[in-house]
């Protein structure tokens, strides 16, 4: 027995509507960085940026890439400051700061254009 074209299409809508309910979920299910806009995770951030990441970023970026104009996600950039980054200078953190101390950093981060 062959599908009639009205099963057909709605199977086609049924399997769009999945694609989009798990893009939404997947998107729900990102993480964020739970202290963003938060002032005194800011200022707590700028002080942890300046003892250990001003070094090598500085304002607008140097040895490493301008955290200002980053496009990193949030998840992102805890991941890669924790972890480093393989084939670049970039070392892991991840015994030196807390995910709580890199989240204060990201807020700090992502609250200016550039370091003061």
């Amino acid at each position: 027995m062959q599908p009639t074209i009205l099963a057909v299409a709605a199977l086609v809508s049924l399997g769009a509507a999945l694609q989009v309910a798990t893009a939404d979920n997947t998107a729900a299910e990102a993480i964020t960085n739970p202290v963003l806009g938060d002032p005194r995770a800011v200022t707590e951030g700028r002080r942890i940026y300046r003892m250990r990441c001003v070094v090598c970023h500085l304002s607008a970026g140097a040895r490493g890439p301008n955290l200002f104009a980053t496009r990193l996600t949030d998840e992102q950039f805890l991941e890669i400051v924790i972890n480093g980054r393989k084939g670049t200078q970039m070392p892991a953190f991840g015994y030196r700061l807390s995910p709580d101390d890199v989240w204060r950093v990201h807020a700090y981060v992502k609250s200016t254009d550039h370091y003061e």
